[in-house]
């Protein structure tokens, strides 16, 4: 089964190395945004906090490590058995605690950093879109998810530090570029919790329109309380408060991230 016009899915890592910038909040957002546009969404919770696994209200039989730790190389049918159909209308493949004894794992094998491209190239033809939410470092689940990907959304808080974590992405991008995945680029920066009444806000944005241009996404996240309690209660934004100012910035930024696709 193809999808769009005879296409596989697109594949974004949503990273930024500095935490607390919306990583996962955009992640759950965005993906499930996107399935209510009618695309099918399958979300990778590839960070050993598996706060995304927790939103989504999955209690996963089978995990993310589990796939990593696999005796022998795995099926299309097998990895469809860590997949979790959701209420939200976006598939799932979770994530627990487990994860983080991973890396160590990974360090003794081959071509270690393309483990996570091989599996989502058997499965990759199911979807529209896969988003893979990650860890604020650049450990090896994160190199994973890189060179899994065809582009990486960088969610940032309008605050000047924040810009290092850009770069310091920008940099990781161009590593691995070079070595493993020569396609892998920024698809897109989010601006999230903005607040346009501050000054900072629209300095910083004016900062990254200088520096990245286009690659700047025009819809901004505002600051919304509904946001950050909607995860809470393990609903999206667009559920739990629909007529909120965070549920109309991520239904816009999902048309806006569609309308670009057709001319990635």
């Amino acid at each position: 089964m193809q999808t769009r016009a005879g296409k596989t899915a697109r594949i974004y890592t949503i990273a930024n190395q500095k935490g607390g910038v919306g990583k996962t909040t955009t992640a759950m957002n965005l993906g499930c945004a996107l399935a209510k546009a009618g695309k099918r969404v399958l979300l990778v919770d590839s960070d050993a906090q598996a706060n995304l696994t927790s939103y989504l209200g999955v209690t996963p039989a089978r995990t993310l490590d589990e796939m990593y730790l696999a005796k022998k190389p795995l099926t299309a049918t097998e990895l469809q058995t860590f997949v979790h159909k959701t209420r939200h209308g976006v598939s799932l493949i979770p994530s627990d605690a487990n994860l983080n004894g991973v890396e160590y794992y990974l360090f003794s094998k081959p071509r270690r950093e393309l483990m996570l491209a091989g599996w989502l190239g058997l499965i990759r033809h199911e979807y529209d879109f896969i988003l893979i939410d990650t860890p604020p470092s650049l450990n090896l689940l994160t190199l994973n998810a890189l060179c899994a990907s065809d582009g990486v959304i960088v969610p940032v808080q309008p605050e000047f530090f924040s810009l290092e974590g850009i770069v310091k992405i920008r940099d990781s991008i161009a590593d691995v570029r070079d070595r493993w995945n020569p396609n892998l680029t920024i698809r897109g920066i989010v601006v999230t919790q903005a607040n346009m009444r501050r000054k900072l806000t629209g300095e910083v944005l004016s900062a990254l329109k200088g520096e990245f241009e286009d690659r700047v996404f025009a819809t901004l996240i505002r600051e919304n309380s509904s946001v950050s309690e909607s995860s809470g209660h393990g609903k999206s934004v667009l559920e739990y408060a629909p007529a909120s100012h965070g549920a109309e910035d991520y239904g816009q930024l999902s048309r806006e991230f569609i309308q670009g696709e057709a001319v990635v």
